[in-house]
């Protein structure tokens, strides 16, 4: 499959949030206004984004028995690193979103993406589709 197809495919007709909708809470919940429901948009975007990165890199280091355990730690890891970058650069972002960027972490279209599609794809394959 092409390139330009795979990332047809994620964007548009198996979009997690759009089609599936799947990860809608923090979305949903942080909508008051553009500004926050942008950020919290972006927030979860870098954290799936890089994620997916660390996990396609290591799929075949990672053992079976601690797979969940790991995926958990290195989406954990993305989300304090946006966590703080918040905090300390969109302070009124950061109080505005709270306690919902932490909770990226157990966002179940995060977690799906890890479990499913990085483990099994390339790189550039787990960062352009979400099957």
């Amino acid at each position: 499959m092409k390139k330009s197809q795979i990332l047809t495919r994620g964007l548009i007709k198996e979009n997690a949030v759009l089609v599936l909708m799947i990860g809608l809470c923090p979305a949903l919940a942080v909508s008051g206004t553009v500004r926050d429901a942008f950020g919290m948009g972006l927030a979860a975007t870098f954290v799936l984004f890089f994620s997916n990165i660390i996990i396609s890199i290591m799929r075949k280091r990672i053992p079976n028995e601690v797979r969940i355990p790991i995926f958990i730690l290195i989406i954990s890891t993305f989300v304090t690193i946006i966590d703080y970058f918040m905090q300390a650069f969109q302070p009124g972002l950061y109080r505005a979103l709270g306690v919902f960027v932490p909770l990226i972490v157990v966002n179940c279209m995060i977690l799906g993406r890890a479990g499913i599609s990085a483990p099994k794809n390339s790189v550039i394959n787990s960062v352009l589709c979400t099957h």
